[in-house]
């Protein structure tokens, strides 16, 4: 299927890297989470792209296997075989992906038990950091699941086009629901993306006051 939009991965400034013995509790405690969430993201890219590299040899696939002519069945249900080994394997990552969200989610509440901080504007700064990341892996999880949906809905049209007696309107009617989820997954990405734009911000203005 077509390739999907990649999500932006989060470009997090780590306040851990300027931290010295004179830094004060609280802004080593939020360097570290802050460094922990980066390694999850780091790892949230990697699965992204394994991704995108299924998907193209996925996408590439398809198109040979429904060239095929109903004379070179045995080339269809071969390729068809195939593209469900593909799902398979980008279910296994997809669930792996989510495993990792799972920790970088679990982290980032670290952030509500940081030491006190010396002002209100550091405070404020924190929590709207937190809120900013919250959201954000809240996006994500359903962006996950719109996956996942996505995944099932393609999974019924290779199931289809090996079946005998499939009727033309049938495979039609299954690739616009492919097409509709892709939108809805489309959508919902860009959502994620602008909510990750709102947590490097929040992180910023956190760094601007930690460092004051």
């Amino acid at each position: 299927m077509r390739k999907l939009v990649l999500i932006i991965p989060m470009c997090l400034l780590l306040l851990v890297g300027g931290c010295t013995e004179e830094k004060d509790e609280m802004q080593r405690e939020l360097g570290s989470v802050l460094t922990d969430i980066h390694e999850y993201e780091n790892k949230v890219g990697e699965y992204e792209n394994q991704l995108a590299s299924l998907e193209k040899k996925e996408q590439i696939l398809f198109d040979k296997t429904v060239d095929f002519s109903i004379e070179e069945r045995e080339l269809i249900e071969s390729g068809v075989s195939r593209l469900e080994n593909y799902l398979e394997e980008r279910r296994q990552l997809i669930d792996e992906e989510q495993e990792v969200i799972a920790g970088g989610e679990e982290t980032a509440k670290r952030l509500t038990s940081l030491p006190d901080v010396t002002s209100e504007e550091g405070t404020q700064s924190v929590l709207t950091l937190k809120t900013a990341l919250t959201k954000r892996y809240e996006l994500h999880n359903e962006v996950i699941g719109l996956y996942k949906d996505l995944m099932d809905s393609q999974g019924v049209v290779y199931e289809l086009l090996i079946e005998e007696n499939v009727k033309r309107v049938e495979l039609e009617e299954a690739t616009a629901t492919v097409n509709e989820q892709r939108a809805k997954l489309e959508d919902a990405i860009q959502v994620f993306n602008q909510s990750t734009l709102e947590v490097n911000s929040a992180l910023k203005e956190t760094q601007q006051v930690e460092s004051e």
